[in-house]
């Protein structure tokens, strides 16, 4: 049984897809390759990974690595996402294997994300729900007339985006990220009377859902689940973020320091134990309770201000 990539085989692409998309019940009518566009592109293929066994395709886990942004801090991060296991193949621990690999050659990144709704499946390999999101469902009012994006308002889109990055941790998107996502067939970009941009759809994983809008405080859409970070509503209902499972704990470390300006740090980590240091108090967590206290849900009150949340849009989620 062999690890590769679709950069070493591109020749297997249509093979990995019709893998993934088997596994997650795609249709006639949608495709895994339009959805996750920046997963699947060329230049990506060296961070998809699958496993050959008799010269068959038995699974899948293909990654991308993403660079998070706030004010002028980075700090880089791999998703996870494509994930599939042949039908026969299943229980003989082929995502663990793949797992296993990806981790061990990709160990400078400070954690992994992944989207799912496989919790306890998940929490086996040490990823934790985290964040939440607001969903405004407003599906039962008639749907609001939209007009479509013109491209030439896309410096509004794009400075619209950056400026998340002054309250949140959002992926950076560099000019090949927004090509690919005016060139979309899966997600809808529309503006309002009032020139708010809304993003929506994405083929089957985000069908009638508004997932990204700018400005930030621009008004939910009629006619569609909207998806914001909050807090917007008093009634919304809430769902997680993602699953995150901790990387590199030093650049984790480095990242959180500069963002409390010293007053919270990683001191030490054993047994998945994590010690921390707050305002010179030592203080030790589980892995979970210490990513729910930075991004909650239930995060600890005195670090609210000190790390801020994490924000992924749909077109940016795997």
């Amino acid at each position: 049984m062999n690890v590769k990539t679709l950069a070493e085989m591109p020749e297997r692409l249509n093979e990995c897809v019709t893998l993934i998309e088997k596994s997650f019940g795609y249709g006639e009518a949608d495709s895994f390759i339009d959805d996750f566009s920046l997963l699947i592109d060329e230049r990506n293929y060296q961070h998809c990974y699958f496993l050959i066994e008799e010269d068959e395709v038995v699974a899948t886990l293909f990654t991308l690595p993403r660079t998070l942004t706030f004010k002028s801090l980075k700090v880089e991060v791999l998703f996870l996402g494509g994930i599939s296991v042949k039908d026969e193949n299943r229980g003989a621990g082929l995502f663990r294997t793949l797992l296993e690999t990806i981790l061990l050659l990709n160990p400078q990144y400070a954690f992994y994300l992944l989207w799912s709704d496989l919790a306890q499946l998940y929490e086996k390999f040490n990823f934790y729900e985290f964040g939440l999101i607001e969903e405004v469902d407003l599906t039962a009012n008639e749907k609001q007339k939209l007009i479509k994006f013109n491209p030439e308002n896309l410096k509004t889109l794009i400075e619209g985006h950056q400026m998340l990055g002054q309250s949140f941790m959002i992926p950076l998107r560099d000019e090949h990220d927004w090509h690919i996502l005016l060139q979309s067939k899966s997600i809808k970009i529309f503006e309002d009377e009032k020139k708010n941009i809304y993003l929506i759809n994405k083929g089957m994983d985000l069908k009638n859902i508004c997932h990204e809008y700018h400005p930030e405080e621009a008004p939910p859409v009629n006619g569609y689940n909207n998806w914001r970070i909050g807090p917007h509503s008093t009634d919304a209902s809430l769902r997680y973020m993602g699953f995150l499972r901790l990387g590199n704990l030093e650049k984790l470390n480095e990242f959180i320091m500069q963002t409390s300006e010293g007053r919270l740090g990683i001191s030490a980590y054993e047994n998945r134990i994590i010690e921390v240091i707050f305002d010179g108090e030592k203080y030790e967590l589980g892995e979970r309770d210490f990513i729910q206290g930075l991004w909650g849900p239930g995060q600890v009150e005195e670090w609210k201000d000190l790390v801020p949340k994490i924000l992924i849009p749909g077109f940016d989620s795997i």
